[in-house]
Formats: C-alpha cells, structure tokens, sequence
C-alpha cells in the first residue's frame, strides 16, 4: 500500500526514504516546532499508516521539483 499527496499545481509527492531507509514523521502535539528535524521520528513503511491515523504529519518528496515537505495527514490519500 501506498500513499500520494497531490499539490495544487498537480506535482505527485510520495513518501520520501531517507538514506537509512527510514521515513519522517512529525507529532502534531508540537505545533510550530514540528518540523524541525530533532523533533521527527524516523520510521519503518509498515509503520507509516498506524502513525497517519494519529494524526501524525509525513516527509514527502515531489516528483517533479523534489522538494521534500512535511504533509498533514488529511491531504494524504491512499494508493
């Protein structure tokens, strides 16, 4: 299973694998500081939706620019 967020100008991100091949995710208990990379969590792909559910934010990369942002669960949709 997968996972897509579609940008307003149609650029496809993906879940982004960091070289360790861990994703990011990012608690929303955090607020403004969620983002930070000290404050992500590294996890495994089978991890990724259970994290989702909790309304945890993920790492994605564009396809097109590859530019890696940091999603909300709400406008992450399944594959």
């Amino acid at each position: 299973m997968g996972w897509e967020y579609i940008a307003p100008d149609g650029e496809i991100f993906a879940p982004h694998r960091y070289p360790n091949g861990l994703y990011r995710v990012a608690d929303p208990a955090l607020g403004e500081v969620k983002h930070h990379a000290k404050n992500q969590l590294s996890v495994r792909e089978d991890q990724i939706e259970s994290y989702l559910q909790r309304g945890f934010s993920l790492r994605m990369k564009g396809d097109v620019g590859g530019k890696v942002n940091l999603i909300e669960p709400s406008e992450i949709r399944r594959t």
